[in-house]
Order: structure tokens, then C-alpha cells, then sequence
């Protein structure tokens, strides 16, 4: 499955503990065609590695073990590399299985636990925001409903939106001086300006329900002049998250309209990584900030966390005892290590689950970003 079709029910249900032993198994792939054989191998390894692994686990039984190794032959089925994004997440436990499909960089691993691995779902989420881009031009302006890098046109609410007048409609006699009071504009002039008012007023007037019922950030696409007097006459300019100034978009594919937004959507992801580290800065003045593995497990369970920072890929294994004490780090965790209930594999992983149910906001930031910080901040409540 794709990314958008991740919704909070579905989260949720992926993060609910299983029978054991439930597989997570993630690896990077090479983003749709063409088709690269060396991901059928990283497949094929993977899934070996996960199966050696569940044949040697003394906690797993042999019926489990043949369960969940048809579990993962059906999710291979199921993949299609040709049609892949950067990354794949098969989830394999008795008795069912998915499929994921990730807009994002993961490194290749497999972990066996009661739980699944659910940290790259909520960053994919993340990467796969939801947004409008409003593609103005003087012939029409079409609006594209956008999930990361899926793009389709929108063609509900009047859209695409095309002029009242034509371009070419007889201006009346006279003449008029423009807004300076400086240029005398021709009668023919006048009206083209008054057409493009008009215009921009029915654009806007498009978009405003589409945005009420759906508020989402607005890329907006067109030559300077066309998005400055959209911006004047659209009465919620603050909704505009960018303005792409490209007079060429007009009759432009999907694919191509995603290129015009890339520039845009690398600056919003930054913005947002500096929100985050001013939020955290912001917090070690009032006294509300927590950082490491130690202070915020034990902040996140009592439902403290407001915001949670965590690096992209960040992992930790430790043994955690049965009251849930801090966790001890495990440095050189072997497999038979790994065979202990008492050893998570991923308890980074863990403090990602605990924050979001208690309904904390979750950001992840490129490695090192956190270094100073332990790779783990925390904006707290109290």
C-alpha cells in the first residue's frame, strides 16, 4: 500500500502488540522504473535473513514459524519493485500481513518482536502531506490534489477556472490613467485589466470552499504579476504556503508540475526542521525541554512529551525489565540477546509509539541534527 493510505485507525491498529512473533521487515529500494534486479535480491536476502531468524528463536513455535513464513511468501507476492518508491515495510505476524511503500530512505533490517516496527510509517506520513497546487494561467487555472509525489487534477467546484471575457472583446472608447495616476491606459487596456480582476476574483472564489473544507498548504504556480494580484484579491493570502514563479506550467503533466514543486517542498521541510529546533531552544529556557534515552522514556510514559524530535535513523537495543524501568542499553546485541523478551530490539521505536498515544507531536530530523542532544529531544508540557 501507499503511504496515503495510512489513516490514524490504521496507525493505530499497526501499533496494538500481536502474538509473537511479529516481523518487520524494511529495506531501501530504487524509486519506480527502471526496474532494478539488485531489489529482488535485497528482497529475497531479507526475507532469508528473517526466516533463519524465526527457525532459530526458541520463542517461536513451529506452527507460528510456519504461519508467518507464509505470511511473508504472500507480502512478496504482493510486491511490485517495478512501481517502488524509496523504501519497502513488510509486516508479517500469524495470520495476516502488508505491504508498505515508502517515500523514504530506510536502512535494511528485520526485527522480531510482539509488535511491529511503525517509526517509518509516521515519518512517511510525515513526507506524504497532503496539499494543493493551484497552476494559474491566462487561458485557465487548473487545481491538483497532491499526496506527496502523487499529483491528480482536481476538476470539482468549478475547476478548471477559464475568463468570463474574451481576451479579444471590443474595449469601450475613452481613456483612463492606471492606479499611479502616471500612464494613460487605452480603453482596450482597461478592459484586459478589468478581465484579469474578474478572472482572479472566480479563481478565488474556486478555491475558497475547496480550502474550508480541506485546509492544506497552497503551492501556488504562475508568473509573478498573475500570483501577486491572485494573492490581493484571494481573502486568505496567509494560506499560501509558496509561490512558484513559473509562467510555463500551463497544460503541464503531473510529473512535470512535481518538478516546479520540488524547490518548494525541500524549503518547507527545512522551515519545518528550524520550527522544531527554535521549539526546542525555545524549551531549554523555560525549563520545559528533556533530551536522551533515559529522560524522555520515562517523560513520554507519564504523558508529558508535547513535541518529540527524533533522528531519521536512530536505533537502540536494550533490556528492559517487566515494570518498565529506564532502559540499559544492549551495545553488541547478538541473536541469542535478541531471543530475550526482557531485550527490545528497537526501543526508539517504542518512545515513538508511547509519545503518539499520548497524542505528543513527532518530528524526525536528518542524523546528527540531535547530536548534541543525545539524538532524542523533547518539548514537555510541565
Amino acid at each position: 500500500m501507499d503511504i496515503g493510505a495510512l489513516t490514524d485507525e490504521t496507525l493505530s491498529d499497526l501499533r496494538r502488540k500481536r502474538e509473537y512473533p511479529a516481523v518487520s521487515l524494511q529495506m531501501p529500494t530504487n524509486r519506480r522504473a527502471p526496474y532494478r534486479p539488485e531489489d529482488q535480491v535485497r528482497l529475497r536476502n531479507t526475507v532469508a535473513e528473517a526466516k533463519r531468524r524465526l527457525a532459530e528463536d526458541p520463542r517461536v513455535t513451529r506452527a507460528a514459524r510456519m504461519d508467518v513464513e507464509a505470511r511473508l511468501d504472500a507480502a512478496v507476492a504482493e510486491v511490485d519493485l517495478t512501481h517502488a518508491s524509496d523504501g519497502l515495510l513488510v509486516l508479517a505476524a500469524p495470520g495476516e500481513h502488508q505491504v508498505w511503500y515508502l517515500p523514504r530512505t530506510v536502512p535494511q533490517r528485520v526485527m522480531i518482536d510482539d509488535t511491529f516496527l511503525t517509526r517509518n510509517l509516521v515519518a512517511a506520513r510525515l513526507v506524504e502531506e497532503p496539499y494543493w497546487a493551484l497552476v494559474l494561467s491566462e487561458g485557465e487555472t487548473r487545481l491538483w490534489d497532491g499526496t506527496g509525489e502523487n499529483l491528480v487534477e482536481a476538476t470539482e467546484n468549478g475547476f478548471p477556472v477559464r475568463p468570463a471575457l474574451p481576451d479579444h472583446q471590443d474595449a469601450l472608447p475613452g481613456r483612463n490613467f492606471d492606479k499611479v495616476g502616471n500612464h494613460p491606459l487605452s480603453s482596450r487596456e482597461e478592459s484586459h485589466v478589468e478581465r484579469e480582476r474578474q478572472y482572479m476574483r472566480a479563481v478565488a472564489a474556486a478555491l475558497a470552499p475547496v480550502m474550508d473544507r480541506g485546509p492544506r498548504p497552497l503551492y501556488v504556480i504562475g508568473l509573478r504579476e498573475q500570483i501577486a494580484l491572485f494573492e490581493k484579491l484571494y481573502p486568505n493570502s496567509a494560506a499560501i504556503t509558496a509561490r512558484v514563479e513559473n509562467g510555463g506550467a500551463a497544460g503541464k503533466s503531473a510529473h512535470e508540475i512535481l518538478g516546479m514543486l520540488h524547490p518548494a517542498f525541500d524549503q518547507r521541510r527545512s522551515s519545518r526542521h528550524e520550527e522544531v529546533l527554535r521549539r526546542l531552544s525555545d524549551a531549554r529556557g523555560s525549563r520545559r525541554f528533556t533530551s536522551g534515552l533515559d529522560e524522555i522514556w520515562r517523560t513520554v510514559r507519564e504523558g508529558r512529551v508535547a513535541l518529540l524530535a527524533v533522528e531519521d535513523h536512530y536505533q537502540v537495543t536494550a533490556r528492559v525489565d517487566g515494570n518498565g524501568g529506564h532502559p540499559l542499553r544492549v551495545e553488541a546485541p547478538t541473536e541469542p540477546l535478541l531471543a530475550d523478551p526482557d531485550v527490545h530490539e528497537d526501543v526508539v521505536d517504542e518512545i515513538v509509539e508511547a509519545a503518539l498515544a499520548g497524542g505528543a507531536d513527532i518530528e524526525f530530523l536528518p542524523d546528527d541534527a540531535l547530536a548534541e542532544a543525545d539524538r532524542l529531544a523533547a518539548v514537555l508540557r510541565y
